[in-house]
């Protein structure tokens, strides 16, 4: 008998082995959507993308941008990792070309992140609702 419960808790170890959820702290891509249409000029707009809500980080929580994103296709390449977008912004323009669609990749814990197609533009983003203490 005391080999079957040995075998049975091995089994048990194996199959709890092969099940569990990521790691503590990795995070996945669920998707790359491209030809978002977004403009982030203030940092406090939102962005409504199949059925979500996604509100941009405050600034001093943006973070850099993922380093496994192909390079933007538009003049400028690099984004600032979401500290493009600042709130001491004041007047707002009309976008240039490639400032107001990009690309979305959300991620498996709740954030995304936008870059335009340009480059210029790019923040992350969230689906827990913020409140914006300014005003475009």
């Amino acid at each position: 008998m005391r080999i079957y419960g040995v075998a049975a808790t091995v089994a048990v170890l194996l199959l709890a082995g092969c099940t569990a959820g990521t790691p503590a702290g990795e995070v996945h891509k669920v998707g790359t959507y491209t030809d978002v249409p977004f403009y982030p000029a203030c940092g406090n707009e939102i962005l409504e993308y199949e059925g979500s809500i996604w509100y941009p980080l405050l600034p001093d929580d943006q973070k850099p941008a993922p380093t496994d994103l192909p390079e933007p296709t538009g003049q400028a390449a690099g984004a600032s990792g979401g500290r493009g977008i600042s709130a001491s912004v004041h007047l707002v323009v009309a976008p240039g070309p490639g400032d107001d669609t990009g690309t979305l990749t959300i991620y498996d814990d709740g954030t995304a992140y936008w870059v335009s197609d340009n480059g210029h533009l790019d923040t992350w983003l969230t689906t827990d609702e913020i409140t914006y203490e300014w005003v475009c």
